[in-house]
């Protein structure tokens, strides 16, 4: 009944990408190969950030901190740069913290047992309370061409941002799929009883999940703060609700045990294809929030009912 039940959101996800895709056709120069590059480039953001979400929500939690995370680790990366450190290493320092913050968030989640919300967002309110610090309240600039070129250049035509998102996305598909981590994550989201009666450790998945969910805020902020050149406070802010937004559109359950990757990054192409087309249409951004949320609204929606129908349906009397 379950796979049912996702090869029925496959088809709807789908629906959705193909009508947007058509309705964008008559826009002109919608489907250039350049237009559909930069919004790749723009929907990787999302993408990584909806990946990490991913992993998080099949479990039956949240992160509420993914904006603090982007924009905290970013800023390690750009205070290290400025500070003679290399482009290498300031990258590796930054992603770095972002995996330490999720295990962070992992263990106050698991061993402490506070709620995911309350715990994610606490620490997304201290790191960019941190991230305020580093940068003293403003953005920091005059980061290395290097650096920049990570976030603006092209390998085969194509921005290396999507070659990072496509690499991150077969990394969540394989765990997902083709790793013992994996079985335990969508078997902790449909039950956590069941499996501490085969003995696995909940505690181990969750701190799995979230620091998952950290290492990949990290990157996905260090590649917006190269794309923009420099590193502002508050980049993420309007990120971790779209990767929420990118994952319920991509079909993964907030009651947990279902979910896929690819469908994640779909969702996320679905946000990123949409505001590029109200912005080819000189919609004005305030009404471009309200179109946006409102296309959310109907396709989570959709999902809930059928999800519900389908439960319905199953049942035996």
């Amino acid at each position: 009944m379950k796979k049912h039940m996702i090869k029925k959101k496959n088809i709807y996800l789908l629906a959705v990408f193909v009508v947007l895709c058509i309705c964008g056709s008559f826009i002109p120069g919608f489907f250039t190969f350049n237009n559909i590059m930069n919004v790749t480039r723009q929907s990787s953001t999302i993408a990584i950030c909806a990946l990490a979400m991913t992993l998080v929500l099949i479990i039956r939690g949240i992160d509420l901190g993914t904006g603090g995370v982007m924009a905290f680790c970013a800023m390690v990366s750009g205070f290290m740069m400025l500070n003679g450190v290399g482009v290498f290493l300031s990258i590796v320092a930054g992603a770095l913290t972002g995996l330490v913050i999720g295990i962070i968030n992992g263990i106050l989640v698991s061993r402490i047992n506070i709620p995911a919300f309350i715990a994610t967002y606490v620490t997304g309110q201290i790191t960019l309370g941190l991230a305020l610090v580093v940068g003293k309240g403003t953005s920091i600039s005059g980061l290395p061409a290097t650096y920049a070129s990570i976030g603006n250049n092209l390998i085969f035509r194509v921005p290396i941002n999507t070659w990072i998102m496509l690499a991150l996305f077969a990394i969540t598909t394989v765990i997902l799929r083709y790793t013992r981590m994996g079985k335990h994550i969508y078997a902790l989201g449909g039950s956590e009883n069941t499996i501490k009666t085969e003995g696995i450790d909940p505690a181990r998945v969750k701190i799995f999940a979230f620091s998952i969910c950290g290492l990949f805020s990290a990157i996905a902020g260090i590649l917006l703060s190269a794309q923009m050149a420099t590193v502002h406070p508050t980049q993420g802010a309007a990120y971790q609700l779209d990767a929420v937004a990118a994952s319920l559109i991509g079909g993964v359950s907030m009651l947990g045990g279902e979910g896929q990757a690819w469908m994640s990054v779909v969702g996320a192409l679905i946000i990123g294809f949409l505001r590029n087309a109200l912005d080819m249409l000189a919609i004005d951004p305030f009404y471009q929030n309200l179109v946006i949320g409102a296309a959310i609204i109907i396709v989570v929606g959709i999902s809930v009912y059928n999800r519900n129908k389908e439960l319905k349906s199953a049942k035996v009397f």
